[in-house]
């Protein structure tokens, strides 16, 4: 990191020279051994991103969730923007650095049942938590203001607004549902999204032919229910620890520490988070097991009325187009390829979907050597290696 960044985020305060690098960000980790600035916890994690991406509306999303839950938000220590030596504007948020954590991914196989049960009832909680921030709240609206506008121009945030950082604030159900189909699909016309009489429907245009109709009740219906949704609760992203207690066997326990990686994040139905669980099986989670139970409790939460089912039929809709427009990609073979591993059918039940095949028996866990494995017959059949 150079002076000028230094400077303006702590001075005085040496780095621990490796930086985790990510595509479009770089990560540092303060010094712990050296005494911090006054109220800086002694260890921190700087995140630093170019401008124009979505950082500081990232880490005001996260301020807010940690409105409802202190425990398993990480305490936002510092958010600005700074410039680099050669004059490059970039986006910066510093948080506490927390030592003897591991990514719940990292264990998860290892853990016993009623720990991992434990483990998402606090999940559970958070979420229910955090669906206690509404749009609909004047606090979150004036919190939200200066860090985004919907079409463009410069007027108030509307009560209704639906979205986030990553996908766009939108003004509707339809305007969130056109940005989820991916432009491939769109200029191939797998999927329409199209206005009818009383509200829109999403068509699928293939053999298959599924059309989910939402009418303006529904879409009225889903406006209402827009809550705090992080839209990427996977292992890979729950920080857990080991606790003193052990069970009975003598196997270790692990309790949650925190939920991190808020980029996703925004205000939307929940039916779009618990939704997106779908359509991410197989890619960001490869954890069966984690995905059937986030679904079974998680359940719970999803109101009640047709409108909430129909949106999460809606992004199956879009999302399989979504996959059928780019047969090639390197991605949606590994998936496929991986739910053949994994035995998965599609139940009818929205509350489910994913399940694995009547009669199969226990299959072992998928590791990352399986994964390793199944990229590279992938890469073989596509005629990359």
């Amino acid at each position: 990191m150079n002076a000028p960044i230094k400077d303006t985020l702590i001075k005085d305060a040496p780095l621990i020279d490796a930086p985790i690098i990510y595509e479009e960000s770089m990560s540092y980790r303060l010094d712990p051994e050296l005494e911090p600035p006054s109220r800086f916890p002694t260890d921190l994690l700087i995140r630093l991103e170019k401008a124009e991406g979505n950082l500081e509306a990232v880490s005001h999303l996260q301020h807010l969730a940690r409105r409802r839950t202190l425990k398993v938000i990480l305490e936002l220590v510092k958010v600005g923007t700074t410039r680099n030596a050669e004059g490059t504007q970039l986006s910066y948020s510093i948080t506490p650095f927390l030592s003897g954590t591991i990514t719940l991914e990292e264990v998860w196989n290892d853990l016993r049942e009623v720990n991992q049960e434990a483990l998402m009832d606090c999940v559970l909680d958070a979420v229910r938590r955090f669906q206690g921030l509404r749009v609909q709240d004047d606090n979150v609206i004036q919190a939200l203001q200066h860090h985004s506008n919907a079409g463009g121009d410069s007027k108030p945030l509307l009560k209704t607004l639906i979205g986030g950082p990553d996908t766009g604030y939108h003004l509707d159900i339809k305007s969130l549902l056109e940005s989820f189909l991916h432009p491939e699909a769109a200029k191939l016309s797998m999927c329409q999204i199209i206005d009818q009489n009383d509200g829109i429907a999403i068509r699928s245009l293939d053999d298959d032919a599924e059309i989910v109709e939402l009418s303006q009740v529904d879409l009225d219906t889903l406006s209402k229910h827009v809550v705090l949704c992080h839209n990427d609760l996977e292992p890979r992203n729950i920080l857990v620890k080991r606790a003193d207690l052990k069970g009975n066997d003598g196997n270790p326990w692990y309790e949650l520490v925190a939920t991190i990686d808020w980029e996703v994040a925004g205000l939307f139905p929940f039916a779009y988070e618990f939704g997106l669980k779908d359509t991410c099986l197989g890619t960001s989670n490869l954890l069966f097991s984690w995905y059937s139970l986030f679904k079974k409790k998680t359940s719970t939460l999803l109101p009640a009325g047709e409108a909430h089912e129909k949106l999460i039929r809606a992004l199956r809709i879009i999302d399989q187009s979504n996959r059928k427009s780019i047969p090639r990609n390197v991605g949606v073979r590994v998936r496929a390829a991986w739910i053949k591993w994994e035995c998965l059918v599609m139940h009818a039940d929205v509350t489910r979907v994913w399940v694995r095949k009547n009669g199969v028996a226990d299959i072992p866990a998928f590791t990352k050597e399986d994964q390793a494995s199944l990229e590279n017959e992938v890469l073989k059949e596509l005629g990359y290696i």
